[in-house]
C-alpha cells in the first residue's frame, strides 16, 4: 500500500477503529498504585483511666452475679430431680426407675428453667457485652508503653523545646538523656527522646525505646491493661457460662481460651 493509500485508509472509518485499537494495545501499562494502609476508627469514644478501673470493678461483679444466677438456676433443676426421685421413692418404686424419673424430671425442669429465664440471662450477658464493646476506642492507646509515653506533652512548648535541643545530639547525648528521663520520671523528655530516636534506623539507635518507655509508663500501662482484660473477660466469662448452662455440659475449647485470656493476678 503506498502512502496514499494508507492516509485515505486512515481516513476510512475501518482504518480510524483499527489505528484506535493499536493505540490502545500498544500504550504503556499503568503501574498498579499502592493501596493506603486503612485507619481503623472504633465507633465509640475513649475512657479515662478512672472510667475504665471503675468499668472493670462494674463488669467483674456483673459477671459474679450471672454465675450465681446460674448457680441458683441449677439448685432449681437439681431440688426438681431430687423431689421427683423423692416421690417415687416414697411410692415404692425401685431405684432404678427413681433415677429415671429423677432423669426424666431433670430434662423437663431444665426446659422450663432455661425458657424462662431466657430474658434474664441475656439481659445481664448484654450489659457485659456493651461494657466490653465500649473499650473499643481505649484499649489500643494502652497497646504499649511506648504507646503511652509517645503521647506524654503533645502540642506541649517543653516537649516541642526538647525536641528542637535534642534534634542534632549523637548517640552519647541522647543516652546520656534518656537516663537523666528515667532517674527523674521527665514523661515528657521521655516522650521527645522515643520521637526523635524513632526516626532512626533501628540498628543506630542508642537505646532501646522499650526499655524507656517500661521505666516511665510501664506500671500503668499494665494496671490499664490488667482493667481492660478485666472487662473483656468478665463477658467472655459469662458467655462462656451461659452457653454450657444451655448445653448441658461444658465444652474444653471454651475453657482453654478463656485461660488463655484471663488476666494473671
Amino acid at each position: 500500500m503506498n502512502n496514499n493509500e494508507n492516509r485515505s485508509a486512515r481516513h476510512h472509518p475501518r482504518g480510524i477503529l483499527r489505528v484506535m485499537a493499536h493505540q490502545w494495545w500498544c500504550r504503556p501499562a499503568k503501574e498498579p498504585r499502592m493501596a493506603e494502609p486503612a485507619l481503623l476508627i472504633p465507633q465509640t469514644s475513649a475512657m479515662n483511666t478512672a472510667e475504665v478501673v471503675s468499668l472493670a470493678e462494674v463488669a467483674a461483679k456483673r459477671a459474679e452475679k450471672f454465675g450465681a444466677l446460674i448457680d441458683t438456676l441449677d439448685a432449681g433443676i437439681a431440688a426438681r430431680a431430687a423431689d421427683a426421685a423423692e416421690a417415687m421413692a416414697r411410692a415404692g418404686f425401685p431405684p432404678d426407675q427413681q433415677r429415671a424419673g429423677a432423669e426424666k424430671a431433670t430434662a423437663t425442669a431444665r426446659a422450663e428453667i432455661t425458657k424462662n429465664s431466657e430474658d434474664t440471662r441475656w439481659t445481664a450477658l448484654r450489659k457485659l457485652n456493651a461494657a466490653a464493646d465500649s473499650i473499643a476506642a481505649t484499649a489500643p492507646l494502652w497497646a504499649s508503653p511506648v504507646t503511652v509515653l509517645a503521647r506524654h506533652g503533645l502540642g506541649t512548648p517543653e516537649r516541642s523545646h526538647f525536641q528542637q535541643q535534642l534534634a542534632g545530639a549523637g548517640p552519647v547525648e541522647l543516652t546520656n538523656m534518656a537516663q537523666f528521663a528515667a532517674a527523674t520520671g521527665n514523661k515528657v523528655l521521655g516522650a521527645a527522646l522515643v520521637s526523635i530516636i524513632d526516626r532512626m534506623p533501628t540498628k543506630a539507635r542508642p537505646f532501646s525505646a522499650a526499655d524507656l518507655a517500661d521505666r516511665l509508663v510501664g506500671e500503668e500501662t499494665r494496671a490499664m491493661q490488667a482493667a481492660i482484660a478485666t472487662i473483656r473477660t468478665a463477658a467472655q466469662r459469662a458467655l462462656v457460662r451461659n452457653r454450657e448452662w444451655e448445653r448441658g455440659r461444658a465444652s474444653p475449647l471454651d475453657k482453654i481460651k478463656l485461660a488463655l485470656t484471663t488476666p494473671k493476678e
